[in-house]
C-alpha cells in the first residue's frame, strides 16, 4: 500500500504537467513540420542484376560449363566491389553531364533541375581552387545574365554568349530542346551551378550508391542510389546496370579472342611435341622387338610356369623311382622276404607290373609250400627260385629304364626354363623405358585434347556477344521520396517533445524542492506527522475534518486540560491561521474552555521574555482548559521560539505548495538544539496538485490585484 502510495505521489507533477507535456509535443510537431517544409526530399530508385551462375551457363545450358576460367566461383563479392569501381561508373556517367549541377536558387533552399533546367552550362575552370564551389547567376529579361564568382566578384553577360573572367571561361545557352517542349518554362531566375572534375564527379555518384546481394546464397545484387531528383535516381541505376552487361560482354570477348590466340599458338607446339612422342614410340619398338611388353611377358611367365609345374612332377617320380630301386638293390638277396620288404610300387600301375607283382607273391606261396615237404636243395624248390629270379631281374631292367627315361626329361626341362627365363634379362629398363615414353605420348595427347577443345569453346564464347549477367528488375522513377520520412519525423518529434516536457516537469519540480506529501517528510525527518489536513474548499468540509482530528486528538489524550498548544511555521501564508481558527471552533464543540493566542499581537515587549511568558501562559491555565497558540513565523521573528519552549504540544506546520524541503531538516534542527517538548508536523493542504491552468490564472489575478492597489 505505501508503494502504491509513493507511485502515486511520483505521478502527480507529471499529471499535473500534462499540459506542459501537451503544449511540448504541439511544438515539436509544428517545429518538425517546418523543417520537413524546407528539408530536401531523395529519392531512391533500385535495380536489380542476376549474376551469371559459371556452373550452369545461359539459361541451364552446358555449352559453357567448363568455360569461365576468368571468373572466381564465389564472386558475389567481388561483382560488388565491380560495380562500386570508378571504372564503371564512369562508363555509366559517361554521357548524364554529371560534372556540371545546376539549382534554381530560391529563398530558404535550392532544387537541383537535373534535366529540367532552362539553360546548358558549359565551363572551363583554370582555377583549381573553384571545382565544387558554387557560381550564382540570375537571368533578367530573358538574356541578360549576372554571374556571381566563388570568391564574390560580379561579371555581367549575355546568354548564348562566353563570359570570361580570371580563372574560368563560362558559356551559358539556352536549353532549346526543354524550351520547345515547355514554352511556359520560367527562365528569368535565380540559379547556381556547380563544376566537378571527373574524378569529383564519380566519387560523388559513389558516395550515394548502394550496392549489395541480396543475399549470401542467391546471386542477385540490388543496386540503389538516392538523389533529390527522381529521374536522376533511375538514370544512373540503368546506366550503371546497363554498362555493367556492357562491360561483362566487352570483357568475355576480348578474354576470349586473347584466349583463342594463346590456345592456338599453344596447339601448334603440342602438335609437334606429341608427333615427335609418336615417332619415339615407333622407334624403340622396332629397336627391341616390342609388340606389347604386358601380353608377352605375361605369356612367358605362363609358359616359365607351367614347366616349372611338369619339373615338378617329374622330379617327384624321379625320387619314387630312385626309392623303389633301392628297395629292389636291398631285396635282391633276399627274395624269401620279399613281401617282407614292401615296396612302393605307386610308379608302377600298370597292369604288367601288377601281375608281376602278384606272381611273384604267388611264387613265394608256393616255394613256402614246396618247404615245408622238401629242401631248398630239391628241384622244385629251384625251380620256384629259378622263376623268381628272372621276374626280379625283369622288373629291375624296367626300373632302371624308367629311372633314366625320367632324369632325361628332368634334365630338359631344366634346360628349356633356364632358356625361357633368359627372356626377362633387362625387362626393367625396356618397360621403363616404354612406359616413360608412353608417359610423355599421353600427356601431349591429354594437353592437345583440352587445347583444341578449349579453343573450340572460346571460339564459340567469341562468336556469342551475349551476357549470362540479367537485369531482372530495371530502375524506377520514384514516385515517393525515401527520406526525410514525414511519419517517422513527425512521431519522434511528439515523442522527444513528450520526454522534454516530462524533464522540464520534473526538473522543475526537483528545483522548487516544495513538502509534497507526507513521504518527503518521512524520507527527511524522524519527527512524527498528527496530521494530513487537504486542500478544503467549503466550510463544511473543513467542519468536519477538523470536528474528526479532535476526537483523534481527544481519544490519544493530546488535548488534556492544562495542555498548550503551539502552532508554528517558517513564513506567512502556511495555513496557520486557518488551522488554529478551525481547530479552535472544533475544541469548543468538545465543551472545552479554549483560549486562542494570536502571537503576532500578544508577543511583543515584555511577554517576549520567556519567565514572562510563562508567567502569562500560567495565569491563562486558570482560567481555561486549553490554551491554543498562533505563533510568529519562525523564519522572520525569533520570538517565536518562547512560546514553543513553554507549550505541552508544538504543531509545527507545513504547506505542500509553499514551504520547501530544507525547512524540515531546520525544523528538526531546531527541535534537537532547544529540546522543544513534543514536536509533531502538520502537513496543510496535503496531496494538493491544482491545475496548471488554475494557478496561471490565480496569478495573473493576483497581479492584477497588486496593480489595482
Amino acid at each position: 500500500m505505501a508503494t502504491t502510495t509513493s507511485n502515486i505521489a511520483f505521478l502527480r507533477p507529471l499529471l499535473r504537467g500534462l499540459p506542459i507535456i501537451a503544449a511540448a509535443m504541439v511544438c515539436a510537431v509544428l517545429v518538425a513540420k517546418k523543417y520537413l517544409k524546407y528539408a530536401t526530399p531523395m529519392y531512391e530508385s533500385t535495380a536489380k542484376i542476376r549474376l551469371a551462375d559459371t556452373h550452369e551457363g545461359y539459361t541451364n545450358s552446358n555449352l559453357y560449363k567448363d568455360f569461365d576460367v576468368f571468373v572466381n566461383t564465389n564472386k558475389i563479392d567481388a561483382e560488388v566491389e565491380l560495380l562500386k569501381s570508378k571504372v564503371l561508373v564512369s562508363k555509366a556517367i559517361k554521357d548524364m553531364q554529371m560534372e556540371t549541377v545546376v539549382y534554381r536558387v530560391g529563398g530558404l533552399h535550392k532544387t537541383e533541375l537535373y534535366n529540367q533546367s532552362p539553360f546548358i552550362i558549359h565551363a572551363a575552370i583554370t582555377n583549381n581552387d573553384w571545382y565544387e564551389q558554387p557560381f550564382a547567376f540570375t537571368v533578367s529579361r530573358d538574356s541578360v545574365v549576372e554571374l556571381t564568382t566563388p570568391d564574390g566578384v560580379k561579371v555581367s553577360g549575355l546568354v548564348n554568349k562566353p563570359i570570361t573572367i580570371k580563372g574560368a571561361e563560362v558559356l551559358i545557352s539556352n536549353n532549346d530542346t526543354l524550351l520547345q517542349q515547355k514554352p511556359n518554362l520560367q527562365v528569368n531566375d535565380h540559379y547556381a551551378f556547380i563544376i566537378y572534375t571527373p574524378e569529383q564527379a564519380v566519387d560523388k555518384v559513389i558516395g550515394s550508391l548502394d550496392i549489395m546481394s541480396v543475399d549470401k546464397e542467391v546471386p542477385v545484387l540490388r543496386i540503389s542510389y538516392k538523389s533529390p531528383v527522381p529521374q536522376k535516381s533511375a538514370d544512373i541505376v540503368n546506366n550503371l546496370s546497363e554498362a555493367y552487361i556492357e562491360d561483362y560482354i566487352h570483357e568475355k570477348c576480348k578474354s576470349a579472342d586473347t584466349s583463342e590466340q594463346f590456345l592456338t599458338s599453344q596447339l601448334k607446339t603440342y602438335s609437334s611435341k606429341l608427333s615427335s612422342s609418336e615417332n619415339a614410340i615407333e622407334q624403340y619398338r622396332d629397336a627391341h622387338n616390342i609388340i606389347n611388353i604386358r601380353q608377352e611377358t605375361e605369356t612367358d611367365l605362363r609358359k616359365i610356369a607351367d614347366l616349372k609345374k611338369q619339373l615338378a612332377s617329374v622330379r617327384m617320380n624321379l625320387n619314387a623311382i630312385n626309392t623303389l630301386k633301392g628297395y629292389m638293390n636291398s631285396g635282391q638277396d633276399h627274395l624269401d622276404h620279399f613281401l617282407e620288404l614292401a615296396p612302393n610300387f605307386e610308379e608302377f600301375t600298370d597292369l604288367l607290373s601288377t601281375e608281376l607283382v602278384k606272381k611273384i607273391k604267388e611264387l613265394q606261396r608256393d616255394k613256402k609250400d614246396l618247404l615245408v615237404k622238401y629242401t631248398p636243395q630239391n628241384e622244385k624248390v629251384k625251380v620256384v627260385d629259378d622263376k623268381l629270379a628272372d621276374i626280379s631281374s625283369y622288373l629291375e631292367e624296367s626300373i632302371n629304364n624308367t629311372q633314366k627315361s625320367l632324369q632325361i626329361k628332368y634334365d630338359d626341362l631344366q634346360k628349356s626354363i633356364g632358356e625361357s627365363e633368359q627372356v626377362f634379362n633387362g625387362l626393367a629398363g625396356r618397360e621403363k623405358n616404354m612406359t616413360i615414353l608412353e608417359r610423355n605420348f599421353g600427356l601431349n595427347e591429354q594437353i592437345y585434347r583440352t587445347l583444341h577443345e578449349k579453343r573450340t569453346e572460346a571460339e564459340i564464347a567469341k562468336a556469342a556477344a551475349i551476357s549470362f549477367h540479367r537485369i531482372i528488375s530495371p530502375g524506377e522513377v520514384p514516385e515517393k521520396p525515401v527520406s526525410p520520412n514525414t511519419v517517422i519525423i513527425k512521431v519522434m518529434a511528439a515523442i522527444l517533445g513528450m520526454f522534454g516536457g516530462i524533464f522540464f516537469i520534473y526538473g522543475v519540480h526537483g528545483i522548487k524542492a516544495r513538502v509534497n506529501n507526507e513521504d518527503t517528510i518521512n524520507r527527511l525527518s524522524g519527527t512524527p506527522v498528527n496530521a494530513l489536513i487537504p486542500y478544503l474548499k467549503k466550510e463544511s468540509q473543513s467542519a468536519t475534518f477538523f470536528r474528526k482530528w479532535t476526537l483523534e486528538l481527544e481519544l490519544k489524550q493530546l488535548i488534556d486540560k492544562g495542555t498548550v498548544i503551539t502552532v508554528t511555521s517558517f513564513n506567512k501564508l502556511e495555513g496557520k491561521t486557518f488551522i488554529t481558527e478551525h481547530l479552535a471552533q472544533s475544541l469548543r464543540l468538545l465543551d472545552k474552555k479554549v483560549l486562542l493566542i494570536n502571537g503576532d499581537e500578544v508577543l511583543k515587549g515584555e511577554l517576549s521574555n520567556p519567565s514572562n511568558w510563562k508567567k502569562y501562559i500560567d495565569l491563562q491555565k486558570q482560567e481555561y482548559d486549553l490554551l491554543l497558540i498562533k505563533n510568529v513565523p519562525a523564519a522572520l521573528n525569533a520570538a517565536a521560539i518562547v512560546p514553543m519552549a513553554a507549550a505541552n504540544r508544538n504543531f509545527f506546520v507545513l504547506d505542500s505548495r509553499i514551504t520547501k524541503k530544507n525547512c524540515v531538516t531546520e525544523a528538526d534542527l531546531l527541535q534537537e538544539q532547544l529540546q522543544l517538548p513534543d514536536m509533531q508536523f502538520i502537513l496543510n493542504r496535503a496531496g494538493y496538485m491544482p491545475s496548471l491552468f488554475k494557478q496561471v490564472k490565480n496569478e495573473i489575478a493576483g497581479l492584477f490585484k497588486r496593480v489595482r492597489k
